[in-house]
């Protein structure tokens, strides 16, 4: 039996990488992922990791998690991996037509 989780943590992913935030399970097709949403200065991360994946869910309070995120920040920006940015002129509004 699996029991729901839904709290503030401290997760090790792989033994290599650590995230705080609000952890949740959730079901996927392909199965149970875990969710992160990581405190951020510009708004909340979702993360999703699979249980082979976690090392090690240490429960903690909000506060704790929140300035975990604050002295480790999150070490890179997410972006799906196929992202790339695009520069836009003037001319490039939508709506637009001649």
């Amino acid at each position: 039996m699996t029991e729901a989780l839904e709290n503030w943590a401290i997760v090790e992913i792989m033994g290599h990488r650590q995230r705080a935030g609000f952890v949740q399970t959730v079901q996927m097709a392909g199965g149970e992922l875990l969710r992160i949403d990581i405190p951020s200065g510009d708004g909340d991360i979702t993360e999703y990791y699979g249980a082979g994946s976690i090392f090690s869910i240490r429960p903690c309070s909000e506060e704790i998690a929140r300035d975990w995120c604050k002295s480790r920040g999150v070490s890179r920006p997410i972006r799906p991996v196929e992202y790339q940015a695009i520069e836009h002129t003037d001319d490039d509004e939508l709506g637009d037509e001649s």
